[in-house]
């Protein structure tokens, strides 16, 4: 079954080649002259969440994509003036985890924490200390049905860089400590930004694995007890930075991206499907 999934998923994403998009081009009402990336789907609002640093540290805001709109940051504890809060990654059910400071002894480390939710507020949670530590922990993706949990980290025992690590939950709902995805898909410089197309595809960036220039889009699909040899998005990719790539509910791909054309740092890009709406 799983399998079989897999091949589906990869196939659409295959085919969602520059014949069956559109240019990418910058969202306009997420994108300020700041930096913006990071986005997700809120699945209990339809709106899009992303990080952004425009008010000096990064929090995340929503934001609809309508022309006219804008967007705006979340209420609850998540957001802190003065503190770096991001990267929040939902699963189908609305369950989500982000990113926030921790100390560890007398240096402080991005780790990940819960983000409970109140309404359409998001709030701090507590961290997952399976995955922790005194080291770079970032750049969280759960799974849709919240079994996986891929970070990003320079802890030991990896490939080189920063590696995707993965998390599986045991069956009383704490996460076990996480395993590098290995040598198929971490390379000797940095993977950053997964997040999952389904249980068993994932999407990330990397700039060691090879393609246009600096960190480009791929996916790799789990097959046979491995995630496998990473495939380029190359209708994404550009000799500048891409990543943070998310495919929407109605086929398009959302990414980060500071190529020419955007308000400033990284921004928000969306290459639409033909005929989406």
């Amino acid at each position: 079954m799983m399998f079989a999934s897999t091949l589906v998923i990869g196939s659409i994403l295959l085919g969602l080649t520059n014949s069956a998009v559109q240019p990418p081009v910058p969202v306009e009402s997420c994108n300020s002259t700041s930096s913006e990336y990071a986005p997700n789907m809120d699945p209990l609002t339809g709106s899009v969440v992303f990080t952004t640093e425009r008010s000096g540290e990064a929090a995340v805001y929503r934001c609809t994509m309508q022309s006219g709109s804008k967007a705006e940051p979340f209420t609850g504890t998540f957001n802190h003036a003065k503190q770096q809060r991001g990267f929040v990654s939902f699963s189908a059910n609305g369950e989500a985890v982000g990113v926030a400071y921790g100390r560890f002894e007398e240096q402080s480390f991005p780790g990940i924490v819960t983000v409970p939710r109140d309404n359409n507020a998001l709030n701090l949670g507590h961290p997952l200390t399976a995955v922790n530590g005194p080291f770079f922990v970032s750049h969280p993706a759960i799974s849709p049905d919240g079994t996986r949990l891929v970070v990003v980290s320079d802890r030991v025992g990896g490939e080189g860089g920063l590696d995707l690590w993965i998390s599986d939950r045991r069956d009383d709902l704490t996460w076990s400590t996480p395993i590098n995805l290995g040598r198929s898909v971490n390379s000797l410089e940095d993977e950053i930004s997964p997040t999952f197309l389904s249980v068993d595809t994932l999407i990330f960036a990397s700039n060691g694995i090879g393609g246009k220039g600096g960190f480009d889009i791929f996916f790799s699909v789990f097959r046979d007890g491995a995630w496998q040899e990473p495939i380029p998005l190359d209708w994404l990719n550009t000799e500048f930075d891409e990543s943070d790539c998310i495919v929407l509910p109605d086929g398009s791909q959302l990414f980060a991206s500071n190529r020419p054309g955007g308000a400033g740092g990284l921004d928000l890009w969306i290459a639409r499907r033909v005929n989406s709406e």
